[in-house]
């Protein structure tokens, strides 16, 4: 089959699905197709929640893909789920591709279930800020696999993250995908090997669907660029270089959380292809703009970015100094927002300290690309923490019953809801909210993921 024939089969989709419907379909499919599809449960959450991993095929090459690895980011989980059946409905496109398949659907259900207040719509800023949830560092699956390099150390690994590690020793992939993505912006990819094969079409599967690329600021100023809105894949380690070189301190005692699954993929299959699929929920048509503006260069645009984020978080330090007075610290929420808090500047100072020295890079007038990504893309990620803030107040006033305390949280609610809304209502003027197509998104991961394994 082309390409263009299997996407052709992914439906209209007009929601994400909560971690049980996935489950529920997942069995489903096992159940219509017993003699291409087994299950298994490699692991539990850290509340429980059973993880499962699908299996389907029987081929020479061996995929990992899975979802959800952070848990606002469920786009790929829906990508797995329709592959899944597609592979399923149409054996000789398994047979064509010679792998074997195993799928998670999410390997964060804690995580997903905090954010199932945006999962099924409405699909707006103010809807989907206002029910965030991003787990603190040392809680994000995808970040807390085993990391030794240099003076830094980690093995803490999660609940979750074992399950991941488990079927990665396992299987000994030739292909890991795992399936992230961001909020505001345009389409970007990490890899973890130059393919030139592969870097040629990555940038179709965005442009297939009317998608713009991400031609402003890279999420890791010191990935290497392989082509337009394509980099290599961040590892710890190069993040750990990179400090080391931009500060004036050990990056040990910077760093926080582990290595990711490529990081422990590479000490079990060094040789495997690695790739990372990054897409937004909203449209945004200025992310691939390289007209140049004439008010601000680029670094003095990434500096006003910083300021604006800085004015969100000053407002959330706040409400989190109320909030903490009667919520439990150890919640997942309030683990994320403490951290968040903590204002930690360091990684801040690196980035001016490579400004300092690559002039030619930043002393030249900004793309609007970029003055988006700064102004406006990166405070929205400190922005939408409120709500963590506002979900961690509903769990809290549901378990108090003192009414001084109660009118308390009620008033933070409503403050933090009516802020969140407002700066929301500010960004809307500024780029008009254009929720995107599911199906569009989805078609976006699966192109990736059939251009990495060889089909024209």
């Amino acid at each position: 089959m082309k390409i263009e024939e299997v996407l052709n089969l992914i439906p209209e989709i007009n929601e994400f699905m909560s971690v049980d419907e996935m489950d529920a379909s997942t069995f489903a499919l096992a159940e219509k197709y017993p003699q291409l599809v087994s299950i298994d449960q490699i692991g539990e959450s850290s509340e429980h929640h059973p993880i499962y991993r699908l299996k389907i095929g029987e081929g020479s090459k061996k995929a990992l893909i899975f979802g959800c690895p952070h848990p606002n980011e469920p786009i790929g989980a829906m990508m797995i789920e329709h592959l899944s059946r597609i592979l399923c409905e149409h054996p000789s496109l398994l047979e064509e591709l010679d792998t074997t398949f195993h799928f998670i659907k999410c390997v964060d259900p804690d995580g997903l279930n905090l954010n199932k207040g945006w999962l099924k719509g409405p699909f707006s800023y103010y809807n989907y800020a206002t029910h965030f949830y991003r787990p603190a560092s040392i809680r994000q699956v995808e970040w807390t696999f085993p990391f030794h390099y240099k003076n830094y150390s980690f093995d803490d690994a999660l609940p979750e993250t074992k399950a991941i590690m488990k079927v990665i020793d396992e299987v000994k992939p030739d292909f890991l995908y795992s399936l992230h993505n961001s909020s505001f912006g345009g389409v970007y990819w990490y890899i973890t090997k130059e393919k030139k094969e592969i870097i040629e079409r990555l940038g179709d599967a965005a442009k297939r669907v009317d998608l713009p690329l991400n031609l402003g600021e890279p999420e890791v100023p010191y990935c290497k660029v392989y082509k337009e809105a394509i980099y290599e894949l961040p590892q710890s380690g190069a993040s750990y270089d990179y400090l080391e070189a931009n500060l004036d301190k050990d990056p040990a005692e910077v760093m926080k959380g582990g290595g990711c699954s490529v990081d422990y993929l590479d000490t079990v299959r060094p040789d495997a292809y690695g790739l990372v699929c990054e897409m937004p929920y909203f449209y945004c048509p200025q992310s691939n703009n390289l007209e140049l503006c004439d008010d601000m260069t680029r670094k003095e645009a990434i500096l006003k970015g910083f300021e604006i984020s800085d004015q969100y978080l000053d407002k959330l330090k706040s409400a989190v100094a109320i909030l903490k007075k009667y919520a439990d610290a150890d919640s997942n929420c309030m683990c994320a927002l403490l951290e968040r808090c903590e204002n930690n500047q360091d990684h801040r100072q690196a980035q001016i300290a490579l400004m300092e020295t690559q002039h030619d890079e930043y002393e030249v007038p900004c793309t609007k690309a970029s003055k988006f990504d700064n102004l406006i893309g990166t405070p929205w990620y400190t922005l939408i923490a409120f709500g963590m803030v506002i979900t961690e107040a509903k769990r809290t006033l549901e378990k108090n019953d003192d009414e001084p305390i109660k009118k308390e949280l009620e008033t933070l609610i409503d403050e933090c809801e009516q802020y969140v809304k407002e700066e929301c209502d500010k960004i809307n003027e500024k780029v008009p909210c254009q929720p995107i197509e599911v199906r569009k998104l989805v078609s976006v991961q699966m192109e990736s993921a059939l251009i990495a394994l060889g089909i024209e």
